[in-house]
């Protein structure tokens, strides 16, 4: 028997419910669409007391056919407006992101109540038909469920994956998993949509990347089929059906399940499509989603390559730190700023008076804000990064990518991070966890020589030749373009030199090589 969590009945509702198609239609049209926000908050107080009052079967299916297009078109307006969201977010994407899930959570509750009834009518009799788009729509909604968690960087609610996992076999056994609506995808699709994004592992993901691949699930998701049995030649994950456990990347193989998902045809067309796209070719023409550029495009398909091929091996072992105090400098600027060593930031000011020599700026220290340090506890540790949580009082707005200095215990050293994942496990406890890039960086000062452009904040990382690894800079990610000449100084040095090969890409920086080719007198 399925079994499906959906709220009590409450009959004092019932009183607040609008049940006539008619005027339910016309509200729905007059939704103030303009004001995403606005429209959720309407949509959720309608949908909540909806699910809440004891309609029959008919009706409630009735209106639930009603909602369904307009939930889409709200669903996507926040989803764009979260573009910029972090963690802890501000209150504006605060509120963005608790409308989002509970939209697709009441929304989800509605089709619930419709399978469950449709599961034991009444009458004895069961429309196939609407059974059929019910389980259709049901699916989709909790795959729908799990975006929006993972858009607002927080934790699955409860029971998801079981219920998924138990709607899929129900439909396997009802023979029902291949049958989809005119708008809405099979159950059978959907699932593995669900089960490919969670594979994919959202939280190391900004919120442009798990978009992208979104829309690439919505093309391609297809070519990846479920089976009962492992296939050993084939690429492919063991997917644990028992209990509420979601797919991943980090499960080992040896866990007994009772799917297995071939991943070889998916895998095969993603390694077709960073070939074209390494030769040149733009992503539309390779069929991806023509508003992405070629190089976001690259990295973010050799990732999924990576998830859907076979998975993320661990390379360094973890070990516990509980309670070791961490401090934390966010940003490019902000970091450069805490290690100039003052309250201020720089304000650029010229060096030299003569209008035809090529100079650098110096800082002046007026008018900006000190650099924010946040306290954190460690709760693992490893040769390539560690895991830190808190509950921060101020919203940073942290993201997948960002620059982080880092400062150990007691210590007196700031070495360099970045940012891989994050994730809100309530409303104020966030977990984010750091890879190290350097365990030293100073600050430096970089001006392109073409374009006027005044000095930009940046970060010197020296080599390590225990690493064989030469000397990179750090800049803010709107300032480099391959063999771009820019002067710089850091450490009481100026010179000149020319932009090299970039070793990292993200919405916050460019982690790069140099030549430099000019000593410039101080």
């Amino acid at each position: 028997m399925l079994t499906l969590g959906v709220p009590c009945i409450d009959p004092a509702i019932s009183r607040t419910v609008d049940s006539h198609p008619k005027s339910v239609s016309a509200w729905l049209e007059r939704l103030p669409f303009a004001s995403p926000v606005e429209s959720a908050q309407q949509l959720v107080t309608a949908l909540y007391a909806l699910n809440r009052s004891p309609l029959d079967e008919a009706a409630r299916y009735t209106l639930m056919a009603l909602y369904c297009p307009v939930v889409a078109r709200v669903f996507g307006s926040l989803e764009m407006q979260l573009a910029g969201a972090g963690v802890p977010p501000r209150a504006q994407q605060r509120q963005l992101g608790v409308l989002l899930r509970e939209l697709q959570i009441e929304y989800s509750i509605g089709y619930k109540h419709l399978l469950l009834a449709q599961i034991q009518p009444r009458s004895g009799r069961i429309n196939a038909r609407r059974l059929a788009e019910v389980t259709a729509r049901l699916m989709a909604a909790l795959r729908d469920v799990q975006l929006a968690c993972f858009l607002t960087r927080t934790v699955l609610i409860p029971d998801l994956w079981r219920e998924m996992h138990a709607l899929y076999a129900y439909v396997q056994r009802t023979r029902l998993a291949d049958s989809a609506t005119n708008d809405t995808p099979a159950p059978s699709l959907a699932y593995r949509q669900a089960v490919l994004l969670s594979l994919a592992d959202p939280p190391h993901m900004s919120h442009a990347e798990i978009l992208f691949t979104w829309r690439y699930l919505d093309q391609s998701a297809g070519l990846a089929q479920l089976g009962s049995l492992p296939v050993p030649t084939q690429l492919g994950f063991v997917i644990q059906t028992g209990g509420d456990t979601a797919p991943s990347p980090y499960t080992a193989s040896q866990i007994a399940a009772s799917l297995w998902l071939d991943s070889e045809a998916l895998c095969s067309q993603l390694h077709a499509t960073i070939l074209q796209l390494r030769s040149g070719a733009s992503p539309s023409r390779v069929g991806l989603p023509p508003e992405m550029e070629g190089e976001f495009s690259q990295s973010v398909c050799i990732r999924l390559f990576k998830h859907w091929s076979s998975g993320v091996a661990r390379t360094y072992r973890r070990y516990p730190t509980p309670g070791r105090p961490v401090q934390t400098v966010a940003g490019v600027g902000a970091i450069h700023r805490m290690l100039e060593k003052t309250e201020q930031a720089a304000r650029p000011e010229s060096l030299e008076t003569d209008p035809h020599q090529i100079h650098i700026v110096a800082p002046s220290f007026t008018g900006v804000a000190a650099a924010s340090t946040v306290q954190w506890i460690s709760s693992n540790d490893s040769a390539a990064g560690l895991a830190l949580n808190g509950a921060p009082d101020a919203p940073l707005n942290l993201k997948v990518g960002d620059a982080l200095a880092v400062r150990v215990g007691g210590g007196t050293a700031w070495s360099l991070g970045v940012i891989r994942w994050t994730r809100m496990c309530d409303a104020r406890q966030v977990e984010l966890g750091v890879e190290r890039l350097s365990p030293q960086i100073q600050p430096a000062w970089v001006r392109p020589l073409r374009g006027g452009k005044l000095a930009e904040p940046a970060l010197f990382v020296p080599g390590l030749a225990s690493l064989r690894q030469n000397a990179r800079l750090l800049v803010p990610h709107h300032l480099y373009q391959i063999g771009m000449d820019a002067e710089v100084r850091h450490a009481h040095r100026r010179y000149m030199l020319t932009f090299g090969k970039r070793f990292e890409h993200t919405p916050s920086f460019d982690l790069i090589d140099f030549t430099i080719f000019a000593d410039l007198p101080t």
